[in-house]
């Protein structure tokens, strides 16, 4: 009998000792998991159609305390109104393509899919040529994430241009690389 107390009460103790690791490590996980926030962004030029073809991948949790902080209302991905609207104008003030001239040229929602962590939007800009040399501004989250940084990948015929942005930076020239050449960073 004390022999089975005994192995009860290790059982009790190494259950509690992995509670307490599983709780911690999850606490740890999840503060360090908020610590970095980023966007991916993929530009095609379809020359056929005249047009770049844009799709952005975020994060739900931070486009809902982002778009909050835009809208100063609470945002829910699956209730809230007019959702696809609000994005497209958040968009329009932090994701703004200009010509070479420095005209904006004018983003048109396509659609969004939502996964249970991420959300993928869809937009076009109607272009007579493809972007090259154009400039870009990303500044997607800036405003609420002082560690945001936003990744673009332009893609136009052969050519490709890899942008990265940081909080603080504005635009950037789309400057072209031929997609068989090395970069050294």
């Amino acid at each position: 009998m004390k022999k089975m107390y005994q192995l009860k009460l290790k059982k009790s103790v190494v259950k509690s000792f992995i509670f307490a690791f599983c709780l911690f490590t999850f606490n740890f996980a999840a503060h360090a998991a908020h610590t970095f926030h980023t966007s991916l962004t993929r530009m095609d030029y379809n020359q056929k159609e005249k047009l770049a073809e844009i799709s952005i991948q975020l994060f739900t949790h931070d486009l809902v305390p982002a778009l909050e902080r835009f809208t100063k209302k609470n945002v829910d991905l699956e209730k809230t109104p007019d959702l696809d609207k609000t994005i497209l104008q958040y968009l329009d003030a932090n994701f703004i393509l200009k010509d070479k001239k420095g005209a904006a040229k004018k983003l048109v929602w396509v659609g969004k899919e939502q996964r249970v962590d991420l959300v993928y939007v869809y937009v076009q800009i109607a272009l007579d040529e493809d972007f090259e040399e154009y400039s870009l501004q990303n500044t997607i989250f800036f405003d609420a994430f002082p560690k945001q940084a936003n990744m673009v990948v332009a893609r136009f015929g052969e050519k490709k241009a890899d942008l990265l942005y940081k909080v603080g930076d504005k635009e950037k020239r789309i400057s072209p690389r031929r997609d068989t050449e090395k970069t050294s960073e």
